[in-house]
């Protein structure tokens, strides 16, 4: 599978997620697995690709998961 170019907007909310703590790995298949900072209880693993369409879902499920609001 071809690299694909990552949009803008996605690297501001991996570059946020690692400066509030989360550790953010891209693996090989292209997705992108995040954990959460061991200060945080939920240790749930959330596994993402990292185009456009999946922005809105991650926003409203780290909300729901983690209580944190990613701002774009």
């Amino acid at each position: 599978m071809p690299r694909q170019h990552q949009s803008k907007q996605m690297k501001k909310v991996f570059s946020e997620l690692r400066r509030l703590g989360f550790s953010v790995e891209q693996k090989k298949s292209g997705c992108y697995k995040i954990l959460p900072p061991p200060s945080m209880k939920s240790c749930d693993i959330y596994i993402t690709h990292g185009t456009e369409s999946a922005l809105h879902p991650m926003r409203r499920d780290f909300k729901r998961m983690y209580n944190v609001d990613l701002t774009v």
